[in-house]
């Protein structure tokens, strides 16, 4: 069975600035990434990342490998891994989803998670259009339209309209009552600040050519707005879940995996960077926690 020095699961922006560090220091690494679309795969750009601001996913994927090819240490396996054991020697050994195996002294973490789309009529075709996961990202280009806020937790109807005047000053809250009920002050004050609330679920959207043009609620209600700031649930792969259970790791209080200012996680030699390990979400973030690891991992490696 192959050895190397360091597995990488994931080939996002974590995965690969690890892979970047550990190749120039000359550890064998290996990055196991799915042959499904990455979760960014809509996205008309990459943004907030200085010198790839404006990037496709795609291009950025192509310029990561074009410089860590460079360096001759690295290899790409487009392929799932299914399971992560420990031997008696304390090597992991990794199983992938064709049958095949391979060991690691290190193994890094770095798969993101899913978004769950709701089957709703016209999401699909203005998703990463004009319904956006994270003004962050898509923000700037959706900037004095009018805005659409769906809020479904306590956290987005806390965060979600502070945030969202940075681009427009016309935005209507689409609340979700079965998840999210206001006080009273609370939705006074919101009101004053200039919102607009709608109470209900989305069960339509009109949409033309991606261009969000209203939305229809379970009340029958219609309000006409032009983007809409919706974050989708999310879920854990597979492989995470059965990493968390089999290894018994901690997770915080949002669920994500608990792991300390290196990027362990409790288990020696066991790292998670990325969205995995973090929020907000971000292509920098997980580049930050990507370098992170793998610095800890060299300084670590003769000790």
């Amino acid at each position: 069975m192959d050895m190397v020095d360091v597995a990488i699961i994931g080939g996002g922006p974590a995965g690969l600035q690890a892979a970047l560090v550990l190749a120039r220091t000359r550890k064998d690494v290996i990055v196991f990434d799915s042959t499904s679309p990455p979760r960014n795969g809509a996205s008309h750009g990459v943004h907030n990342v200085l010198g790839l601001d404006g990037l496709l996913p795609a291009e950025i994927r192509s310029q990561a490998w074009a410089q860590i090819n460079v360096y001759q240490c690295a290899g790409l396996r487009k392929e799932r891994v299914d399971n992560i054991e420990i031997d008696d020697a304390g090597v992991f050994v990794l199983s992938s989803e064709n049958g095949t195996q391979l060991k690691a002294k290190r193994v890094i973490i770095a798969l993101g998670y899913e978004d769950i789309y709701p089957s709703i009529e016209g999401f699909s075709e203005a998703w990463a259009n004009t319904i956006i996961p994270c003004p962050f990202c898509d923000g700037y280009e959706n900037r004095d339209r009018v805005w659409g806020l769906v809020i479904n937790s306590a956290m987005q109807a806390a965060h979600f309209p502070a945030l969202v005047k940075n681009w427009t000053a016309s935005a209507r809250l689409i609340l979700n009552q079965k998840e999210v009920v206001l006080d009273v002050k609370d939705e006074e004050k919101l009101r004053e600040n200039g919102f607009t609330i709608h109470a209900g679920s989305i069960v339509e959207i009109e949409q033309v050519n991606g261009n969000v043009k209203s939305v229809k609620l379970d009340t029958g209600e219609v309000v006409e707005i032009e983007t809409l700031w919706w974050a989708p649930a999310r879920k854990k792969s597979a492989l995470e879940e059965k990493v968390i259970r089999d290894f018994q790791l901690s997770l915080d209080e949002m669920g994500l995996i608990q792991t300390d200012e290196s990027g362990q996680t409790d288990v020696k030699g066991l790292y998670a960077v990325g969205d995995v390990a973090q929020m907000p979400p971000s292509a920098l973030g997980a580049m930050v926690g990507g370098n992170t690891a793998a610095l800890s991992i060299i300084r670590a490696w003769f000790g």
